[in-house]
């Protein structure tokens, strides 16, 4: 039986995949900051009749990472996958956003990665473990959108650091792999702050932002089977949707096309395409 821990695994992404890890017989760490989110999830996989324990975790420290690590020593050995799911989508320009905010990003999206790797990856080399390393990343890696700068700018991140870490890691027979959605239907933008903005109106954006994100055709399991399928066969950077394939090869074929094509994006035409489309996406959003 593998063990299997999936980070920011209460809901979303890492529910799903936390949830097919279960059902294919691995024993799930179901790590969230959420301590009742992870029990939750915890417990929808046991009644299942499959394996999950919950264990309350900040990704962004360092020093909850290393206690992490030495509790699974304890309880059951070296994992033999890890999913860096964890994330959060804060908006706001270059410049609207505040150092704090820009640091609160890179904890969570970026170096919540660096810290999961470091401990775990030095289990697996220790304990022999020829396991894997997942890192979620992001279509906003490959487009420098002005709306979103420090997601796009800490995904990026992730993806080089995917991909030096399997470099790395290849001598050990350790894989990693870089998993890059697009749009995808959870509570990211619900759950991220908007800078530049009074409370009450940052407020009222991320409610109408996390209403449109509803409307996704992909819903997380499919990034779930994405992760699957990438530790199944090693790959090393996996698009999911088609809209993060386009991103993905139009970045390659031509960055100055990319600039030119994401410049036109702005946070008041979202305001108006939302505006516009707020009684659709009230009406989808009400659906059980």
């Amino acid at each position: 039986m593998r063990t299997v821990i999936v980070t920011g695994a209460g809901a979303g992404i890492g529910r799903e995949t936390a949830k097919l890890f279960a059902r294919g017989g691995d024993r799930v760490v179901v790590a969230d900051i959420d301590g009742n989110a992870a029990t939750e999830a915890a417990l929808e996989i046991v009644a299942g009749g499959d394996i999950a324990i919950a264990y309350t975790l900040d990704v962004a420290s360092d020093e909850q990472w290393e206690e992490f690590g030495r509790w699974m020593l304890v309880e059951f050995g070296a994992p033999d996958i890890l999913v860096n799911n964890a994330g959060v989508m804060d908006l706001g320009g270059f410049l609207e956003m505040t150092p704090a905010q820009w640091q609160r990003v890179v904890d969570i999206d970026l170096l919540s990665v660096v810290y999961g790797s470091r401990v775990f990856a030095r289990q697996m080399i220790d304990a022999g473990i020829r396991g894997h390393i997942v890192n979620i990343s992001s279509a906003a890696a490959f487009l420098p959108m002005p709306m979103d700068p420090a997601y796009g700018v800490a995904k990026a991140a992730v993806l080089m650091a995917t991909q030096s870490l399997r470099v790395e890691l290849r001598r050990y027979g350790i894989g990693v792999s870089a998993i890059a959605p697009g749009v995808i239907r959870t509570e990211l933008l619900a759950h991220g702050n908007r800078a530049g903005l009074t409370d009450a109106a940052a407020s009222n954006w991320t409610s109408k932002a996390g209403a449109s994100q509803r409307l996704a055709l992909a819903g997380p399991d499919k990034v779930a089977r994405v992760i699957a399928r990438a530790v199944r066969f090693n790959w090393a950077i996996v698009p999911v949707n088609p809209e993060a394939w386009a991103a993905y090869y139009l970045f390659r074929l031509s960055p100055t096309a990319v600039r030119h094509l994401v410049g036109i994006a702005s946070f008041e035409r979202a305001e108006a395409v939302l505006d516009r489309f707020a009684p659709l996406i009230a009406r989808i959003g009400a659906r059980p």
